[in-house]
């Protein structure tokens, strides 16, 4: 395990802490680098923000640490080439579809991640000892999260997408918007409820070896879907022990396996805008795709989106022909890592390359692009990043996917409905995830 050096506290800011851990090579213990970036646009990590407070305390808004800043300057398709070199070919597509309403508001950098003591000792563990299995297909001698903090190649900077912390449980109701491409749009109200094995009562490191995450999605309205449930054991190697997934039909009252939650599999109630493995921006297996890593790159990417958590947001609010209301999102600029996935000869899978834009800072996807078998950008989504400090957690506020054949988009995650804010960090038990369990939850 490499020895870990403290540095001298820097003052930055009220709502951000002032002692940030340095590792090996002048860098953060998840593997960013540590300085900011030539100009200063990108600021030095010194920490992440920490503003003290409880889960119990957290209410069911979060409050935006940085209300008080204003927009540096906004992108809209007018001026957006003199911005190029740090749009994506997604986000760019975005401004030329909507040349007359829509922009990227560019605000003040901010690096927030910031993550539990525990997360990083295993990720500088990881890095000593971690490898891929045979094909790259599963993450063999790790421990924890984030195997891969100093990537070789694609596919080890997918598994860190795949293996991040999100909390080591996590409870959150939220809804799922589908628009049209007249505007008009449906909800769909959702619970999810995941938990990894260091918070799970019964997990057994034997026989579960090989599971990555226990998670349950509950459909709570409208009315004629209520009360269908989606459980999803997750397994590292898919390739040796496919996805497990069972499906509680309300109506039915039946419980039956669910083999095609997996890879362009339809997404739960989604209306034909993602696959299965659109979910948290990609998640599943890797296996279909030859993964390669090109690099580093500064990009406008979605961060820091504490507008999207309010209560006194709307969905009517937000929803607007063709794209998110620009006055409730927040971009910086961010290092990324560029991985571009193209799917193997002999595979099937709708996407036939996918290009991921990863924070360097949390590992989380940022914006993601997916192209069809003719070489067409098909979709496009961005993953609204928020730190939820009362838990050291960094994750999404929500999730939009663009569909440019038919224009219309798919909001995913947004948690503004919600009466309580997301629940991370408590204890459950392997037996809520059980086929056996989902009957009694069910019920409407």
């Amino acid at each position: 395990m490499k020895s870990k050096i403290k540095i001298p506290a820097v003052l930055v800011a009220l709502t951000m802490t002032i002692n940030a851990p340095v590792y090996a090579d002048n860098l953060t213990p998840l593997g960013a680098e540590l300085s900011g970036n030539a100009d200063g646009s990108i600021p030095e990590w010194t920490g992440g923000l920490s503003r003290n407070i409880k889960q119990e305390q957290a209410s069911s808004q979060l409050t935006d640490p940085f209300a008080n800043d204003p927009i540096k300057f906004s992108i809209n398709y007018e001026n957006h080439k003199k911005y190029k070199d740090h749009l994506t070919p997604g986000q760019i597509e975005q401004l030329r579809r909507n040349p007359d309403d829509y922009q990227l508001n560019i605000y003040e950098t901010r690096r927030t991640a910031k993550l539990p003591e525990h997360v990083y000792q295993s990720a500088q563990q990881n890095a000593e000892t971690a490898k891929l299995a045979a094909d790259g297909n599963g993450v063999v001698d790790y421990h924890g999260y984030y195997p891969f903090i100093h990537p070789k190649n694609g596919l080890e900077a997918v598994w860190n997408h795949f293996m991040r912390y999100r909390g080591g449980s996590l409870y959150r109701v939220h809804t799922q918007v589908i628009t049209q491409g007249n505007g008009s749009f449906s909800e769909v109200q959702l619970e999810d409820r995941a938990a990894w094995p260091e918070n799970l009562n019964g997990f057994d490191p034997v026989n579960d070896a090989n599971i990555m995450v226990f998670s349950t999605q509950k459909v709570t309205g409208p009315a004629r879907l209520a009360g269908n449930i989606l459980l999803v054991h997750e397994t590292i190697n898919q390739v040796e022990q496919p996805r497990l997934a069972w499906i509680y039909n309300s109506g039915q009252r039946r419980v039956r396996r669910a083999p095609q939650v997996a890879y362009d599999g339809p997404g739960t109630a989604a209306d034909g805008l993602r696959t299965s493995d659109n979910y948290d921006m990609y998640t599943g297996s890797p296996d279909r795709y030859d993964w390669k890593l090109e690099g580093k790159q500064e990009i406008y990417i979605p961060y820091n989106n504490y507008r999207l958590t309010a209560n006194n947001l709307s969905t009517n609010e937000l929803i607007k022909k063709g794209h998110l209301n620009p006055e409730h999102l927040r971009y910086e600029k961010h290092r990324i890592w560029k991985v571009v996935g193209t799917l193997k000869k002999g595979m099937r899978h709708i996407y036939a390359k996918r290009v991921f834009y990863i924070d360097e800072d949390t590992w989380q996807i940022a914006l993601a692009e997916h192209y069809d078998s003719r070489g067409g950008l098909w979709r496009f989504s961005e993953g609204f990043h928020v730190q939820y400090d009362y838990a050291d957690t960094p994750w999404y506020a929500g999730e939009a996917i663009y569909d440019f054949t038919d224009n219309r988009y798919l909001v995913v995650g947004v948690i503004y409905n919600s009466q309580q804010p997301i629940t991370f960090g408590f204890r459950a038990s392997k037996a809520e995830f059980t086929p056996s369990a989902l009957r009694s939850q069910g019920v409407r």
